[in-house]
């Protein structure tokens, strides 16, 4: 008989060789979905893992359209038949495969922490990464997720409304959730030149390191994803980004990412 207990599921998964590295932000906007799918394409192309793009938004969320991705094939079904998600995966790359979000919001809401743990125990025997995209509300959802993953990243914008807002989310997952705080590492994303006064400022105010920033590309849109994926690899923000991760890679933050297979 299959054991539902959400612990002992936990407990299994957990003792996989994949890592989990979730996208989170309280600021519509931020950059979430750009930022998610070229980390995917990171660990897919420049570290070749076995990599899963998984978008955990119920708004709904951008995969459909940019992957061109039916509700048919969707996280729905996937967390219903779990043994089976691979039917309900697109593959867009070499290494890189797809996962679309929920496409009904009501269905995200009915969604129980031992099934995320059930899909994740299978989703971590076929993929050495896991990327997650989630969505701007916090849900129970996303809060079991961020509990699993091993890498959050926080983007906000070089805004004190942003940062501000980001600020509390943090603080809300590490007291509330008790989720380990040293996971979240804070991304600045749209840096513009003169925005460097502003966040040497608000900085002070932080209790928390910014890990890094990433500049305003107005050459960037998500138009790249679905009509030049060359064009999009080869962005200045897909290039500051890929440094941001291999230099958490290499500091110890995403532990040997590069050396699990």
């Amino acid at each position: 008989m299959e054991n539902n207990n959400p612990t002992l599921i936990k407990r299994e998964f957990n003792k996989m060789s994949s890592n989990v590295l979730s996208v989170i932000s309280n600021k519509g906007g931020a950059g979430k979905t750009s930022t998610s799918i070229c980390i995917g394409y990171y660990f897919a192309i420049a570290q070749n893992k076995k990599t899963l793009l998984l978008e955990m938004d119920s708004s709904p969320g951008d995969f459909g359209p940019l992957f061109d991705i039916t509700n048919d094939n969707s996280l729905d079904i996937a967390i219903k038949f779990p043994e089976r998600f691979k039917n309900y995966v697109k593959s867009i790359s070499k290494n890189l495969d797809v996962l679309k979000g929920f496409s009904n919001p009501i269905n995200a809401e009915t969604i129980t922490e031992a099934e995320i743990n059930t899909l994740f125990k299978f989703i971590t025997e076929s993929y050495e990464m896991i990327v997650v995209d989630t969505q701007s509300v916090l849900s129970g959802t996303i809060v079991d997720i961020l509990k699993l993953s091993d890498v959050i990243i926080v983007l906000s914008e070089a805004t004190i409304e942003s940062l501000s807002r980001v600020s509390e989310l943090i603080i809300i997952l590490s007291t509330k959730f008790l989720i380990n705080k040293n996971k979240f590492q804070l991304i600045i994303n749209k840096k513009k030149v003169f925005d460097l006064f502003k966040i040497k400022d608000i900085a002070k105010i932080l209790k928390f390191p910014v890990r890094g920033f990433i500049s305003f590309d107005k050459k960037f849109s998500k138009n790249l994803i679905i009509f030049n994926t060359n064009k999009l690899i080869k962005s200045r923000f897909n290039i500051e980004l890929s440094r941001l991760i291999s230099n958490l890679i290499s500091s110890g933050v995403i532990n040997e990412f590069t050396g699990k297979a």
